[in-house]
């Protein structure tokens, strides 16, 4: 601040100093122009003076002396009018008027340039009158001269002489002197001279009366008065402009004196650093080394020995590197530390040294170039550290990562297989009791399905939670965004939990405030993952009352759009005290839920994981015995899709609208295991769809170049070709677009990846699900259909008509559907229960015949729709598929409210006949297994 103040100081002095300068110049510069004015005025002042002085003893009869004076009288006047006319012009000027040229300067220089013209002009009258005055005079004493010459007598010449000498006499003593020419011209010049000497008088009388010596000395006077006024603003200005410039070098004086002890405290101080910079160096754990600028040492300290192994006359004026480095000191180091110091650049690097006894340790090195005051390269410092020991930790660190990794691997690898091998079996358990669980009409037979398939489902649950945990864990687990709307998050939930709550006591109550036509972009099976996750608790942990499911839009935190989910329920409630670990992992409200609820406390450790991964929010509240609300947050891009349709009705539904899904598929399932394959199969033909089995890949192929299928289902891991493989030469050499659906055991995101890769449409994750697999038909239906009438099989029309017992019996070896493999395979080998169905078969069949004719014979579309309706049922229970097929498309159009073709119905009751035949024949044929088995196979 001190400096600062000094420096503001001094340029004030110097603009001072600078403006008392240019003031001092322009005092000058005026005090020479009044001193010129001034010396004028006086000249001519002179010049007046002695002119009307001159004009006493002034030489009448000298002509040079009256052509002197004369010139003097006017160049006085004109001397008077250019000083007046110059310092009126330097009016006009700033300069000039602020140097001399004032309005009282050139008021006295026009009073007087006036006075003096005056005085010139009554000078010059003057002068003329006197001259004419001595011409007079002389030409009267000529005529005096003559006329007295003249005159006789002495009276006339006494008169004469006194006439001429005083001008004033009376009448001529003589009347006749009047009379003469002479005595004439003298009275006329004596009269002219009398005049002419008034005139004189009179003239002189002015001059002496003007007033412009008065006026010469006014003008003096000022001029005097701004000379001395000048003098006084000189000394002045010569004091202050002293006094300025003694500050400003007394200043610099004392800056400079300053910046002297500063110099010298820095010096002082940076000698001190420079000690203890030494003091540091010397003693300095790190080596120190310095070189010129080729790289040569100079200097290092006891550090550099004790690393290296060498004394410093060793190593001085030699390159280190020549000395330190081996063979196991990287080349590219080397190269680009070499290329640094050419280049006068810094460089850090990590090497390998040689101690003197040939050990190797590990450095750390910086090397930073140092230039002098011009910027020139002065010379290299290095500083080395020992990471010997550093080093050996990384490497075990990095051992000891391979390992862990190796080891994830090994765990990874270890649940793929186990969830290949845990799903394999519970996919043969859950699929063949979803089968025999609809063919089953005893009503404990039917309870006891339910607690194998329940059971079944929590054990598929706690795998899918592990898996899933272990997935997080390893940050394995991706999102997979997309496009979806809300309500294909709401409709399987309530078409899951609706039934459930209804069974428990539970008022179910979902508000969804979400518009239908609005699109996010999400992970829509892990934001519906979430949603089980906690509405499973909810119904698990709540005895009786409701449980409400919130959705609506919101603003997170970071002002980014997305939805709301709250679940609240009126169960057992959490204690304040658990709820700050209720989100650990295998943690549950309390000790007693695993023993009495079940569970392994993974749910919600996967819920707030999911919930993390996708970037959103979640919170409890619960009150111990009143219930307990979860809510999330979770940030989803959003969009509004135009309707097509306006609906007038806002208010949300939770009721879901059918899919037609489609029916008499023709399916390839690509499967090795047995049991998987017949659990698939048995699916299909539930469903009403034909399936061929190929038991790996190449068969899959093989069975492809000669037929065409609506949809393949394709395992994984099979003998001679794999799944992955089968689908890449399916899309890239077949050249084939029929819908793929992968079914694998595999959990991991990786393998799911490597199928879609491949060209597969779909993954369905084992066991598999009835409703997963209606799901990915219908998300698929489209593209089905499509390849489907790309290839639709021709059906046999048959006339309405009934055929005899004999035809009947021939066409049901080419048309018969019923095989005794699903009866074994529910039934087993008690042949008493088989014949019961296939009675049941025949009896069932013949009242459909009967129904069906006289229904449609009263047009009856209601009857025709309950009658095909229960056809297809029944035909879906002996692997009928043709007849679901038929039953389906008649059961369609009644729905839709018209009556079937003639054709359809004829169609349907021919294959009912020949089925009855069929079933007839297998009873008959029940004695000998092997023969019926050849038959039907034949």
């Amino acid at each position: 601040m001190r400096l600062i103040n000094t420096n503001k100081f001094s340029l004030l002095l110097i603009a001072f100093i600078t403006c008392a300068a240019v003031y001092l110049s322009l005092i000058i510069t005026k005090s020479h122009l009044n001193d010129q004015y001034q010396r004028a005025y006086l000249a001519l002042s002179d010049n007046i003076i002695q002119s009307r002085e001159r004009l006493h003893y002034f030489n009448h009869q000298d002509n040079k002396a009256y052509d002197v004076y004369s010139s003097q009288l006017v160049s006085a006047d004109l001397k008077a009018t250019f000083l007046y006319e110059r310092l009126e012009n330097d009016q006009r000027h700033w300069l000039s008027r602020f140097l001399v040229s004032t309005h009282e300067a050139v008021h006295y220089a026009k009073n007087t340039q006036t006075g003096v013209s005056t005085l010139i002009s009554n000078l010059e009258t003057l002068l003329r009158l006197k001259v004419s005055y001595e011409y007079s005079t002389l030409t009267t004493l000529l005529l005096e001269e003559k006329l007295l010459s003249t005159l006789p007598a002495l009276e006339d010449k006494l008169y004469v002489s006194q006439f001429t000498l005083t001008g004033l006499m009376d009448s001529p003593p003589n009347r006749s002197l009047e009379q003469q020419p002479e005595f004439k011209s003298l009275s006329n010049y004596i009269a002219f001279r009398e005049r002419i000497k008034i005139e004189s008088k009179n003239k002189e009388k002015d001059i002496f009366t003007n007033n412009v010596k008065q006026m010469l000395m006014q003008q003096n006077d000022y001029w005097l008065s701004q000379a001395e006024s000048i003098k006084n603003h000189m000394f002045i200005t010569v004091v202050l402009f002293i006094c300025a410039i003694s500050a400003y070098f007394y200043l610099q004086l004392r800056e400079r004196l300053r910046q002297t002890l500063v110099i010298k405290r820095d010096l002082f101080n940076s000698e001190k650093e420079k000690s203890k910079l030494a003091l540091v160096a010397e003693h300095a754990h790190d080596a120190i080394l310095i070189t010129d600028k080729d790289g040569i040492l100079t200097w290092a300290n006891q550090s550099f020995c004790t690393l290296s192994g060498y004394q410093l006359n060793e190593v001085l004026g030699k390159k280190p590197g020549n000395i330190l480095q081996g063979e196991k000191t990287s080349k590219d180091d080397i190269n680009r530390i070499s290329t640094a110091i050419k280049n006068g650049a810094s460089i850090e690097s990590e090497l390998v040294n040689y101690h003197k006894n040939g050990t190797e340790y590990w450095i750390d090195i910086a090397i930073t170039p140092t230039f002098d005051l011009e910027g020139s390269l002065e010379q290299f410092i290095a500083v080395e550290r020992d990471i010997t020991k550093r080093k050996a930790l990384e490497i075990d660190l990095a051992d000891a990562a391979k390992q862990a990794e190796v080891s994830n691997k090994a765990k990874s690898t270890f649940l793929a297989t186990m969830s290949h091998e845990l799903r394999t079996p519970l996919n043969g358990i859950l699929g063949m009791a979803q089968i025999i669980e609809s063919n089953i009409k005893d009503p404990e037979q039917h309870k006891q399905i339910n607690v194998l398939l329940e059971s079944g489902d929590h054990l598929l649950s706690l795998l899918n939670d592990i898996l899933d945990f272990s997935k997080i864990e390893q940050n394995k687990l991706e999102l997979n965004c997309e496009d979806f709307n809300f309500k294909d998050v709401i409709n399987p939930i309530t078409s899951t939990y609706i039934p459930i709550c209804e069974d428990r006591g539970l008022n179910l109550i979902i508000n969804n405030e979400i518009g239908p036509n609005t699109v996010f972009k999400g992970d829509k099976p892990r934001i519906r993952q979430i949603i089980f996750n906690l509405i499973s608790n909810a119904v698990k942990f709540t005895h009786d009352g409701s449980i409400t499911l919130l959705f609506n839009h919101t603003l997170t935190v970071k002002k980014e759009t997305g939805i709301t989910i709250q679940i609240k329920d009126s169960g057992i409630g959490i204690r304040q005290e658990r709820l700050e670990k209720i989100f650990d992992p295998f943690i549950q409200a309390e000790s007693s839920t695993t023993r009495q609820y079940g569970g392994t406390g993974l749910g919600l450790a996967i819920v707030k994981q999911l919930v993390d991964v996708m970037g959103g929010d979640i919170s409890v509240n619960s009150t111990e015995g009143k219930g307990t609300t979860f809510t999330i947050v979770i940030p989803l891009e959003t969009s509004i899709k135009q309707a097509t349709v306006e609906n007038k009705d806002h208010s949300p539904r939770t009721n879901i609208e059918e899919t037609k899904t489609p029916t008499n598929l023709s399916i390839l399932i690509a499967e090795d295991n047995k049991v998987n394959a017949l659990v698939a199969k048995m699916f299909c033909q539930r469903l009403g769809h034909q399936v061929t089995i190929a038991e790996n890949g190449q068969i899959a192929l093989d069975i492809l170049q000669e037929s065409s299928f609506d949809l393949i289902i394709m395992d994984n891991h099979m003998p001679i070709m794999d799944g992955i493989t089968a689908t890449q030469i399916i899309r890239n050499k077949l050249k084939l677009s029929t819908v793929i659906f992968a079914c694998t055991a595999d959990v991991f995101q990786e393998a799911h990846d490597n199928f879609i890769a491949a060209g597969a449409n779909y993954i369905l994750t084992k066991p598999l699900q009835e409703q997963s697999f209606l799901d990915a038909i219908n998300h698929h239906k489209i593209k089905i259909e499509r390849n489907k009438s790309s290839h639709q099989p021709k059906t046999n029309i048959i006339e309405l008509k009934r055929y005899s017992k004999d035809k009947i019996t021939a066409l049901a070896l080419t048309e018969a559907e019923l095989t005794l493999e699903p009866l074994i395979e529910i039934c087993g080998d008690d042949i008493e229960i088989r014949n019961e169905f296939l009675t049941s078969f025949i009896n069932t069949s013949e009242e459909s015949i009967t129904s069906l004719i006289t229904a449609y014979d009263k047009k009856d579309i209601d009857n025709i729709r309950l009658h095909s309706h229960s056809i297809k049922g029944m035909a879906g229970n002996f692997d009928a598929h043709r007849l679901v097929e038929s039953a389906s498309s008649i059961e369609k159009d009644a729905k839709m409210g018209m009556l079937p073709k003639l054709n359809d119905i004829q169609q349907l009751i021919n294959l009912l006949e020949v089925n009855i035949q069929q079933a007839t024949r297998l009873m008959e044929n029940k004695s000998d297994k092997k023969q019926g088995d050849v038959n039907i196979n034949a």
